[in-house]
């Protein structure tokens, strides 16, 4: 059985399965250099070239699933063209007796074909149930399910397709988090739903402290709203109640006192602990097998809350994939026909299953290219500590990069994390990320324990300061990946031959891209592009041979 998942709205994105086997997912933003976050734009004979080049043929899919969206129908271009799609509803609010997995047939006359469309949430639901080891071990799991447009909803999910819905934790949505930031300084000339921003507010919260006043006026006013509003019900009621609480929010903050950098870093704070409270407490009145969670949704992309909830609710393990966004969605919305109508409850997945590198011919003029391995890679890059391009293989699934669209440099000076960021065009604040060898973690990082998708925060233990100051952040922790011989052969041999040399089997790794698009698809993108002097694609050393970085 062949099926085929489209997201259609920004992170657009197309998953190819067999059978419950994920053959490839390609994002919008990995395809041509195109912007992040792109809306679904392939064409049909795009899509069919994107399935020849994997071995397929579109007259042979079985399945065309489309994911679910707050508008249908959702229209987006294709090849010119604007292409309506009826699709099912996003699930921003589940009562207790809801279906997720109620599906919305529908025919597209573009793809001249039949389709289905599942819940955005079901999604979220199924991307991370089926992706993760409770699945595989055939056990059953919470769910949590937290994105832009809706409250943090709890599931529960067993085997034969059993979903409960156990409501939401509490009635503030993903968005409240951008939405705030954009009234206070550096967020002020935001758009409040800006898709880079919350990841921009989450490391500039390093730079703030935790005002313990102000986190007890927000909880008051938080608690207030509540009590005074009554239950939350429908979208609507959502919606108003929100923006009620976001404005008392908003008005006791500017009336603090405190900075802009201080009152961000507590409405941070004052988050997290009401997640962590919530979700804490509804677990204790449950009773439904082991304490499993699964977390998805835009908002399990925030590494110091996910390390709250693995720190202080008492879970028996916690799983969230690489692509908890909506990056995921192709991939969940296929998950969800899976377990609807197949039977299937886990897939067969690798976490390097997007495009390939692409072979483009390109003008070399002033490029040299020879052959290189891993340890002369790792030589070079110790002796010149200068920053290279690494593409290798197959790209990554979700937003960050896991070695194979990276940008790696030496990680012993401070100026290495200053030339990043000016290399990107990003903040000066904002953090470089390690990548370590598995086995090495615990030594240098505290918990150091396996984090191969950058899902958690580390703090450098004291003796790993000096010694990294380019992947500390300012509040001494990291956003580490860790990787093994077997997860990536390649980027593990790397790290044991640069630790040969330097002593520590730690490099920085940040994506490789330009600045608002996504991983550079090619070794021409990234020497037109021109920021480094050195691209290592797949084997292949190219060295800029005329002046340069």
């Amino acid at each position: 059985m062949i099926s085929v998942g489209i997201k259609l709205s920004h992170d657009g994105s197309v998953a190819l399965f067999e059978d419950n086997r994920l053959v490839c997912c390609h994002e919008m933003e990995k395809i041509d250099n195109n912007p992040r976050y792109s809306e679904f734009r392939l064409t049909r004979n795009d899509l069919a070239e994107l399935l020849h080049g994997v071995g397929y043929d579109w007259g042979e899919v079985d399945a065309l699933v489309v994911d679910g969206w707050h508008t249908t129908p959702f229209t987006v271009t294709l090849g010119g063209e604007a292409v309506p799609f009826e699709v099912a509803e996003y699930g921003h609010l589940y009562g207790v007796d809801a279906n997720p997995l109620a599906d919305k047939a529908a025919f597209s006359p573009y793809f001249e074909r039949e389709y289905t469309s599942y819940h955005h949430i079901a999604g979220h639901i199924f991307s991370s149930y089926c992706s993760s080891p409770m699945a595989a071990r055939g056990e059953p799991s919470y769910v949590l399910s937290w994105d832009g447009m809706s409250f943090p909803q709890l599931f529960h999910y067993d085997r034969g397709g059993k979903l409960e819905c156990l409501g939401h934790l509490f009635p503030m949505s993903g968005f409240i988090y951008t939405y705030f930031a954009a009234n206070f300084e550096p967020y002020k000339g935001y758009r409040p739903n800006d898709l880079s921003l919350a990841g921009k507010y989450m490391a500039y919260i390093a730079k703030g402290r935790k005002q313990p006043s102000l986190l007890a006026n927000f909880h008051a006013v938080f608690e207030k709203q509540l009590a005074k509003n009554g239950p939350v019900t429908t979208h609507d009621q959502m919606l108003e109640f929100e923006r009620a609480l976001l404005f008392k929010l908003v008005f006791r903050a500017k009336a603090s006192g405190f900075g802009d950098e201080d009152i961000l870093t507590t409405f941070h704070c004052f988050l997290e602990e009401v997640l962590v409270r919530t979700l804490s407490a509804r677990l204790d009145e449950l009773d439904k097998g082991p304490r499993n969670l699964c977390y998805a949704g835009g908002c399990a992309l925030n590494i110091k809350w996910n390390s709250a909830i693995r720190r202080s609710c008492n879970l028996a393990e916690l799983w969230i994939p690489p692509f908890p966004n909506d990056a995921g969605s192709a991939i969940g919305t296929v998950c969800s026909e899976l377990v609807a109508k197949h039977g299937y409850e886990s897939i067969d997945w690798d976490v390097y299953s997007g495009p390939s590198i692409r072979e483009a011919a390109w003008d070399a003029v002033g490029w040299s290219a020879r052959d290189c391995t891993p340890a002369e890679l790792a030589r070079l890059i110790h002796e010149s500590q200068q920053p290279v391009i690494v593409l290798n293989g197959r790209a990554e699934l979700g937003p960050r990069a896991l070695g194979n669209r990276s940008i790696m440099a030496a990680p012993t000076s401070p100026e290495m994390k200053t030339l990043l960021n000016k290399l990107k065009r990003r903040e000066s604040y904002r953090p470089v990320a390690p990548i370590c060898a598995e086995e090495d973690a615990p030594r240098f990082f505290d918990p150091g324990s396996p984090d191969p998708y950058m899902l958690y925060d580390h703090r450098l233990r004291p003796e790993a300061i000096e010694r990294l100051p380019a992947v500390c952040h300012l509040d001494g922790t990291a956003r580490l990946q860790t990787i093994n011989e077997r997860q990536n052969p390649l980027i593990h041999e790397l790290l044991r031959h640069y630790a040969e040399l330097s002593g520590v089997p730690i490099l920085c790794n940040t994506s490789a891209n330009d600045l608002g698009s996504g991983f550079f698809p090619d070794v021409r993108s990234v020497a037109e592009w021109g920021g480094v002097n050195h691209i290592w694609s797949d084997g292949t050393l190219h060295t800029r041979t005329t002046e340069g970085t």
